[in-house]
């Protein structure tokens, strides 16, 4: 009885532990000469976030600054990192014509 106990206890803690990590594991993804398609301003809890809308993926801009350097209709390399409990957020931003637009 008590074994059958700890093996159902250990079970229930690996899977709780699995989905914690889970959560945690972050995800690096590139786009390449992607154009963003919209600009939008969302408030949540009395703060301003900065968003745009690139390639079918909503990306949080997390510096104003670089969220006004942006414009629609102009086509940038992107790379943004997220994870399970936390949003698509932008790490890099970069004009794709300052490349010379292949990435040289």
């Amino acid at each position: 009885m008590k074994k059958a106990l700890w093996t159902i206890l250990s079970i229930v803690i690996i899977v709780m532990v699995s989905f914690y990590l889970q959560t945690k594991i972050v995800h690096h993804e590139k786009i390449k000469d992607g154009e963003v398609t919209e600009k939008y301003k969302k408030e949540i809890n009395h703060k301003t976030n900065y968003y745009i809308f690139a390639e079918g993926r909503a990306l949080k801009i997390e510096d104003h600054n670089t969220w006004n350097l942006i414009h629609e209709g102009d086509h940038y390399d992107i790379e943004y990192e997220y994870s399970d409990a936390h949003p698509p957020v932008v790490t890099f931003i970069g004009s794709f014509d300052e490349k010379g637009g292949s990435g040289h």
